[in-house]
């Protein structure tokens, strides 16, 4: 009997290939062209893109609605706060992770890079304990596969805290970073050129009382002469040994971008002014700018507004910064009449750009070979609204 039970188990037919998934009748947006037409998935990759608006059977109909690519956000802070939903409330690490990730996916993030601090301006003990619990919350969200988009790690390295180093050296090998960028929040210069504007930003957003703004500017400014260029240099050096991206963070002069340039940083993120803009552009840098700065109409500190350099033809990607809603709604208000960018240009900033720029080449367009991260995504008025988001070529959202 048991020898019977072996040879009918040896016997039992291969495990047929899942069907297909194919996406028919949509406005198929690639990195060159917008077209009617269908997209095929076989597994976890994209392995035919043909034209026309006939539906095969099996396949899913999209009405003439776009198919994109997946979305790769270089730039969130959307985790911590998840992590910390009000001030003096903190969560559980990786529940906020969990949280956060539903909400990135669902908003047609497909590779999302968390982007935490590491070294303050103050003695936010709070703050500095998120750090260490996230970054081992999102671990433990990607092993035990309970994301539904795949998460790096993008360190924001403050480069006044006299502690920077010893904070960031024990992540450095950490297997999901691929991103640092350095920043300098001092007044006077870069993001905070005016006083009043950064002393409104202390106090309501950072809770520093009244009476403890000035010498805050004063702090800040002695460690910026103290600490700050040697330490840049050095979280440049240790990222160029890792291989890992490094971005510049609010450079606002063209010294501050020939010094980033000169230190190998190959992003220039979030400028401030027109000027530095253009002088990343020159040196070869790509540029990144908040999504909701282009929602938005402009800086809410006043800086320049990223409409401005996509006129210009400055920008070249966008991050969702704090909303993670924003990059699909900015991208597409790219192409309207007053900016006028065509739509696969406008949505290779929110896809194929950010991969390329972190050296994720499998990613963010809608290609055969590449892995099939994608959406399904219906105008509702002016609102772009996310119907199904694929990663991998399963669905996710």
């Amino acid at each position: 009997m048991l020898q019977e039970q072996v040879v009918e188990e040896r016997e039992s037919p291969v495990a047929v290939a899942a069907a297909p998934l194919v996406l028919a009748n949509a406005e198929v947006v690639t990195a060159e062209a917008a077209f009617r037409g269908a997209v095929t998935v076989q597994g976890d990759r994209i392995t035919e893109i043909t034209e026309g608006g006939n539906v095969p059977s099996g396949a899913l109909d999209c009405q003439g609605e776009m198919v994109l690519p997946g979305l790769v956000d270089l730039h969130t802070d959307h985790c911590e706060r998840h992590a910390v939903p009000r001030p003096g409330v903190q969560w559980d690490a990786l529940q906020a992770a969990i949280a956060h990730d539903a909400q990135v996916a669902a908003a047609g993030i497909t590779t999302v890079f968390d982007s935490l601090v590491v070294g303050l301006r103050d003695a936010d003990q709070t703050r500095r304990d998120l750090l260490g619990l996230i970054m081992a919350a999102v671990e433990k969200g990607d092993a035990l596969g309970l994301f539904r988009s795949q998460h790096f790690l993008h360190l924001r390295c403050e480069v006044t805290d006299p502690t920077l180093l010893d904070q960031v050296a024990p992540h450095m090998d950490h297997p999901l970073l691929r991103l640092v960028s350095i920043m300098e929040h001092t007044v006077g210069q870069r993001q905070f050129p005016d006083a009043e504007k950064y002393r409104e930003v202390l106090v309501k957003l950072f809770h520093v009382p009244e009476d403890q703004v000035e010498e805050r500017f004063r702090r800040d400014a002695e460690a910026s002469r103290t600490f700050a260029p040697t330490y840049r240099a050095a979280i440049c050096r240790m990222a160029h040994e890792k291989g890992i991206s490094i971005a510049a963070h609010d450079d606002e002069t063209l010294e501050h971008v020939e010094e980033a340039a000169h230190l190998g940083m190959a992003i220039s993120e979030f400028p401030t002014t027109l000027v530095a803009a253009e002088a990343a552009r020159e040196c070869g840098m790509v540029t990144i700018m908040g999504a909701p700065n282009v929602v938005k109409g402009g800086s809410q500190t006043g800086n320049v507004s990223a409409i401005e350099l996509a006129r210009a033809d400055l920008l070249d990607i966008l991050a969702s910064d704090y909303v993670p809603i924003s990059m699909l709604a900015a991208a597409l208000r790219l192409t309207k009449d007053d900016v006028g960018l065509s739509l696969p240009r406008a949505v290779k900033m929110a896809s194929l750009a950010p991969a390329q720029a972190a050296g994720l080449t499998d990613r963010g367009e809608i290609a055969v070979g590449k892995r099939a991260d994608l959406l399904h995504v219906r105008m509702v008025e002016e609102h772009p609204v996310v119907r199904t988001v694929y990663g991998a070529g399963k669905r996710v959202a």
